[in-house]
């Protein structure tokens, strides 16, 4: 499986250099895919590398594209990978005499989901993205009811939470079922995907059976029968930092210093009497 996986890393990389030759729009959507199906950390270079380029060079076909969907995508893969665009971008889409945005792209549900989700990138006082968000919550909302999968999908998970705020890791599972569905998709792709969900989510159950058995171990020794099992619950929050293979023994120490913290706020909550407490107090200052 993971002979395969290596093959086919290489394939796509190959892909996302000759695709960088092509027109930005194909490269940012490219990106936005291997992202959401998370395998983006295979080629975080190649990614920064692209789009410290469009960043930088400011490619014309974005610069006087009317695609909504492209720009609203420029405007949030740049901005999530710390390279600042300013919300000029979306001028052209607004009524030069009322200045909202303009009824005609009601009809865009691509378009208008990409910029509801790029408006999440915003910092304070930005209120053509405070606008942005009304605008196109109103008609997705209108809209969703009317929709087809996968995009139905998308568009209440987004109206749910936000792609930008949501967790990586959850977003690929969803995404890697809704890809199959879209026209045009990259069978390779798809594939790396689903093998590099399985190699991650093997080593995640070895981490969490690690843990759960150091837990029972700790249980018995330290006796304490008040306190929660809340193991899981706790690797569920290491996970939500980072569940990236490299990061497999920060998740292990993360869990483990919860875990105790856990066993420590049981004790002081529920079962040591204040004279107890300021004991352990005293033990700890030492």
């Amino acid at each position: 499986m993971r002979e395969r996986a290596d093959h086919l890393k290489g394939q796509v990389a190959l892909k996302l250099e000759a695709i960088k030759k092509m027109g930005t729009g194909d490269m940012l959507m490219l990106v936005d895919t291997l992202e959401r199906l998370g395998i983006d950390h295979h080629f975080r270079k190649d990614i920064d590398l692209a789009l410290s380029h469009v960043h930088r060079e400011e490619p014309a076909d974005i610069v006087s594209s009317h695609d909504l969907h492209i720009v609203a995508l420029h405007f949030r893969l740049l901005r999530q990978h710390g390279l600042w665009v300013s919300t000029d971008v979306f001028d052209k889409f607004r009524d030069e005499t009322t200045g909202k945005f303009s009824q005609s792209l009601s009809n865009d549900v691509r378009g208008l989901l990409s910029l509801y989700n790029a408006a999440h990138m915003a910092t304070p006082f930005e209120e053509i993205l405070d606008q942005a968000i009304v605008f196109t919550r109103e008609h997705l909302e209108a809209a969703k009811g009317k929709l087809r999968p996968p995009m139905s999908e998308q568009v209440t998970r987004a109206l749910d939470i936000p792609l930008p705020r949501f967790m990586p890791r959850l977003e690929a599972v969803y995404y890697i079922s809704e890809y199959q569905q879209e026209e045009g998709h990259d069978s390779e792709i798809l594939e790396l995907a689903r093998l590099d969900y399985a190699l991650l989510n093997s080593l995640h159950l070895k981490e969490l059976r690690d843990l759960t058995l150091w837990w029972r171990d700790l249980y018995k020794e330290v006796n304490l029968p008040y306190t929660r099992d809340r193991i899981v619950e706790m690797y569920f929050w290491a996970f939500g930092v980072s569940h990236a293979e490299e990061h497999s023994r920060a998740r292990m120490i993360h869990t483990k210093i919860v875990a105790l913290t856990s066993l420590m706020d049981d004790t002081y909550d529920v079962h040591a009497s204040f004279e107890e407490c300021k004991k352990v107090n005293e033990a700890m200052q030492r």
